[in-house]
């Protein structure tokens, strides 16, 4: 499996290239910090999806960058992540490269519940498993953090020509595997310069809390 960062938003509410921006703690920018929650659950390397502008500063990374634009067509999530799975034909962990308070602890429960399906459909047969993802009590389906399969391109890519570009939809309910997602504010992600501000007054509150209870 592979980890795969999607950082090729256009990022027009956070008035900047959000994946640039730096967190207190010296993780580094945002894909920095993303590729270091990912690196510990897979064993075949990391890429990061990614506009044709981010090109030059993503190359020092030492990952493998994967343009979402290579049709012309405006970046978007389901469009980066088909273009990662045409090119790795692998299963991909995928997040988004704006959660500041997310965990490798977390991410891992994803990891274990895929591990898990496979095993017990490979003894019991059932639908081809898809999706690996979190699910809230309201139903909603957090689809940018989870397991995308190699098996489900053909399915994303026929929503992506259909022009539906939520992946939520673009999977077969059957070939879900849901686990409840857990409490606390491992899924805020930022969006606007003040949600960066909340979160590194924050992160470095929890710091200042933690170093003075060593």
């Amino acid at each position: 499996m592979k980890g795969l960062v999607l950082a090729g938003g256009r990022s027009s509410r956070f008035g900047s290239d959000k994946s640039r921006a730096v967190l207190p703690g010296g993780t580094g920018d945002m894909v920095d910090f993303s590729i270091g929650l990912l690196a510990p659950l897979v064993d075949e390397g990391i890429a990061v999806s990614c506009r044709r502008d981010q090109l030059a500063y993503l190359k020092e990374k030492g990952v493998v960058l994967i343009p979402d634009e290579d049709d012309g067509g405006q970046p978007t999530p389901l469009r980066g992540l088909v273009a990662a799975l045409r090119k790795t034909r692998s299963a991909l962990l995928v997040i988004p490269c704006d959660l500041p308070f997310m965990t490798s602890d977390v991410l891992a429960l994803l990891v274990r519940a895929r591990n898990e399906t496979l095993k017990k459909r490979e003894r019991n047969g059932g639908p081809a498993l898809l999706r690996t993802t979190f699910v809230d009590e309201k139903g909603f389906l957090e689809s940018l953090i989870g397991i995308y399969e190699a098996a489900c391109l053909p399915r994303l890519e026929e929503a992506l020509s259909l022009g539906r570009l939520g992946i939520w939809s673009a999977l077969p309910s059957e070939g879900n595997r849901l686990i409840p997602r857990p409490e606390g504010s491992f899924f805020l992600n930022m969006n606007t310069p003040q949600e960066y501000e909340r979160a590194v007054a924050l992160l470095t509150k929890q710091a200042t809390a933690s170093a003075s209870s060593c």
